[in-house]
């Protein structure tokens, strides 16, 4: 990537753990894809009630001559799943997208030589 990971947390602390467990999914999103400029990651709880804390992620990859968004709001108000596995189901999200983009590119790149 030109630009290195940023991460926004919103009314959470910052984690080590989670830092580290981000960056390994954006090098893995790195071996599907080489061109990637810059990946930023928003988690942000949206309320904060005896309910628990409901996580929600924005994913934003940004590529040559496109971009990337995923968006992954709180399950419901009572849920209280972990920033990771956020993490996880919109990184996994944003590769079923990447893989996409990248097959795309081939087809066209074959199309033109084919001219």
């Amino acid at each position: 990537m030109q630009t290195p990971l940023q991460v926004t947390l919103r009314g959470l602390a910052h984690s080590e753990e989670l830092a580290v467990h981000l960056q390994q999914r954006v090098e893995k999103l790195e071996r599907l894809c080489d061109r990637i400029i810059s990946c930023h990651v928003v988690i942000g709880l949206q309320g904060h009630h005896h309910h628990g804390n409901r996580c929600q992620l924005t994913l934003h990859l940004v590529l040559p001559e496109h971009e990337i968004m995923v968006h992954d709001p709180p399950q419901d108000e009572h849920s209280s799943e972990s920033a990771t596995a956020k993490a996880d189901r919109a990184f996994d999200d944003a590769a079923r997208q990447l893989g996409h983009w990248v097959e795309r590119q081939r087809e066209r790149r074959h199309e033109r030589a084919a001219k």
